[in-house]
């Protein structure tokens, strides 16, 4: 069966819904929550899916009484949200960690700040947002399924069935398999962002530890002129970035004083920048092929054809075998040494 664009977007955050707010409902009375790891980098990917979380926060009537980057985290924040908020008869207030394909070992600082929460706040009920599960060293996932183990309120969101069945295999915690977050995000919100769509085609080609160097892809791509590119932010330096990036300077001049303020520019300032420059970069092509698997989410938000292409680790083919193979408005593309 195949869906429209707006349809499969609706069928896949209603998912998100059935499977995760039965976790939620079973795990907090206080209706507050805390959001942590937010992305505050260029990458638009996890800016979407971080747009996506907070608007599934809102409907969900879950009020963030703190939310902020390990980048700037404040454990004496934390702790004294957490004492005030843990007093009877509440339940324990909900922490949340940011979703995406950063689970395991190739992407260790942010999984090992996941590590230290869970670890430091084994009283509080965990989630951990759908994500990506990818470790090069067995014996890592050995390590963090025993200490994982120990928190016996910790609910781990496999993003793909890949990663359900790793998380099923190895980890005792509760394995819920839930799509990205960023289907959460109202289509009507990104209209306005567009831009007018030119004769072009876009090859949204990362260039990190992601990449599949082993496939040329423009063997297989038969359009002639074809604009090869990143996301615009991380491409060259936006304004945003650059307060953002002096705001951090400031705050760590300052022993982490302004976090509060950096949290604030980065929630209401800088993600929406980061959104507009996807959106309007997106949008401006008539046919996307990409090894950024938010290249193809944004894409499809966008009603955009779209063609994915693997990462090097399979992350973008599972998810779409999961979620968007009975689509008909995006493809996968197999190499031919796949």
């Amino acid at each position: 069966m195949s869906y429209s664009y707006g349809g499969k977007v609706m069928q896949l955050s209603k998912i998100i819904d059935e499977r995760l707010l039965p976790v939620i409902k079973k795990n907090t009375k206080t209706y507050e929550c805390i959001y942590l790891d937010l992305p505050y980098h260029t990458n638009i990917g996890d800016t979407l899916i971080w747009h996506g979380t907070e608007h599934f926060l809102k409907r969900a009537g879950l009020k963030c009484l703190y939310k902020t980057s390990f980048l700037v985290y404040s454990e004496n924040t934390m702790k004294k949200i957490i004492k005030r908020s843990n007093a009877p008869p509440y339940k324990k207030t909900l922490i949340f960690l940011h979703g995406g394909g950063n689970f395991g070992d190739l992407w260790e600082i942010h999984h090992n700040f996941k590590k230290e929460i869970i670890k430091n706040y084994l009283d509080n009920p965990i989630i951990i947002l759908p994500q990506t599960v990818s470790y090069s060293d067995v014996n890592k996932i050995k390590t963090d399924s025993k200490l994982f183990a120990q928190h016996k309120n910790l609910t781990i969101c496999a993003r793909d069935k890949r990663s359900y069945q790793i998380l099923k295999n190895n980890f005792q915690n509760e394995i819920v398999l839930v799509p990205d977050m960023a289907f959460c995000i109202p289509l009507n919100e990104l209209k306005y962002f567009r831009v007018k769509q030119e004769n072009k085609t876009l090859l949204l080609k990362r260039n990190d530890i992601e990449l599949n160097n082993t496939i040329d892809y423009l063997k297989f791509i038969p359009e002639k002129e074809i604009d090869i590119r990143d996301w615009p932010s991380i491409e060259k330096r936006m304004i945003s970035s650059y307060f953002m990036e002096k705001i951090f300077v400031l705050n760590r001049k300052a022993s982490n004083q302004f976090s509060h303020f950096t949290d604030i520019y980065a929630s209401y300032f800088y993600k929406r920048s980061l959104i507009k420059a996807g959106v309007k970069f997106i949008s401006k092509y008539n046919k996307i092929y990409t090894t950024r698997l938010h290249g193809a989410i944004l894409s499809f938000l966008l009603e955009k054809p779209c063609i994915l292409l693997d990462n090097s680790y399979g992350k973008n083919s599972t998810f779409f075998e999961t979620w968007l193979s009975d689509s008909d408005v995006i493809q996968f593309f197999h190499s031919p040494s796949s």
